[in-house]
């Protein structure tokens, strides 16, 4: 989503179904995200809720003791075999190690409240479907090899393969190499060093589908340009009748994504076609509660410019202003507070 408001990517406090902000995923030629971009799961991992969780996770003795036992199986076997390394780890200690884990409370909720965010988020859910589809398996697979034939990538696959954790780990935070990776697992030609084994026919499916399904289509192009900032995308779609207050399962409309994401021009375009400026989400939430929970302070500005209410209250009985200032934003609390007192 918006590079530049990176540093506020924690979710924020009693707004629980807003979009949370990620990098700017990598997108197919059509201009949708790519399925397999994972930069945007280094973002979730970023969070600084679920870093804790993950670092407390670390210093637990059945977590070290598997991931040790892991990385020598990968050695050993790597060496063995003279080729790709494959873990092969005793059953009975794996199990032993895994009920030992799955007792530390650090990452059963470390794991529910990722595989909750997966969920979630429409583009992590697409790249978890492409990973687990059995239909999608033997594509995958390929892809794999290619990338293992990358000169750019091969000394990268290598050290993961040897290094283990510690080296994962390293290339985790890089978010260039997590999207050279994305790219050379990409349907569609994004360009870059994997495009070349990528397939024009199946962009030209993609397409196709995309045609099939026209109105659904519509609805998730105008959030996912909402979300990402797209205006020049943003503004077709308007203009060829999609509804600019179409809501999705969770009742969001693209305001509130443009406002979450803090895509001020988005935003403004919405709000000049006439978005209804204070629409409740399932939760209560307008789009302000999302400005003002992620210090959007320019979104904050322009939806206070077009009348949006200060003091209305979502599920939790929050305010965006109780909602800035549980979130400790202090500027955008002082332009709510001077809203609310004129």
């Amino acid at each position: 989503m918006a590079s530049q408001d990176e540093t506020k990517s924690s979710k924020p406090e009693s707004t629980s179904t807003q979009p949370q902000p990620t990098r700017r995923p990598a997108t197919s030629a059509a201009g949708f995200p790519n399925p397999f971009d994972f930069s945007a799961m280094s973002s979730l991992l970023s969070e600084p809720s679920v870093k804790e969780m993950a670092e407390q996770i670390a210093k637990d003795p059945a977590f070290t003791q598997m991931a040790e036992q892991l990385q020598k199986s990968i050695q050993t076997t790597s060496q063995e075999s003279g080729g790709p390394a494959h873990p092969q780890m005793d059953p009975q200690k794996y199990m032993s190690s895994m009920q030992q884990l799955l007792q530390n409370p650090q990452f059963v909720t470390m794991a529910e409240r990722l595989g909750t965010a997966l969920l979630q988020d429409p583009v992590m859910s697409k790249m978890v479907d492409n990973l687990t589809n059995p239909e999608h398996r033997q594509q995958l697979e390929e892809r794999m090899a290619r990338m293992k034939e990358d000169p750019s990538l091969k000394q990268i696959l290598d050290e993961i393969e040897t290094g283990g954790p510690t080296a994962m780990m390293k290339y985790w935070n890089n978010p260039e190499v997590l999207q050279k990776i994305g790219r050379a697992m990409n349907v569609g030609p994004t360009g870059g060093e994997g495009s070349a084994a990528a397939s024009s026919e199946a962009q030209e499916e993609a397409n196709a589908e995309a045609e099939e399904e026209d109105g659904y289509e519509d609805e998730s192009l105008l959030h996912h340009a909402a979300s990402v900032g797209d205006a020049e995308v943003l503004k077709k779609a308007l203009e060829d009748g999609v509804d600019k207050d179409e809501e999705d399962s969770e009742g969001r409309r693209a305001l509130h994504f443009a406002c979450g994401y803090g895509e001020v021009k988005c935003a403004q375009i919405l709000l000049e076609a006439g978005a209804a400026v204070d629409a409740l989400d399932k939760n209560k939430n307008t789009a302000l509660h999302y400005a003002a929970g992620y210090g959007r302070k320019e979104c904050v500005a322009l939806l206070l410019e077009h009348g949006a209410a200060v003091t209305l209250q979502n599920l939790d009985g929050k305010s965006p202003i109780d909602v800035a200032k549980l979130n400790n934003q202090a500027e955008v609390l002082k332009l709510l507070e001077k809203d609310a007192f004129l």
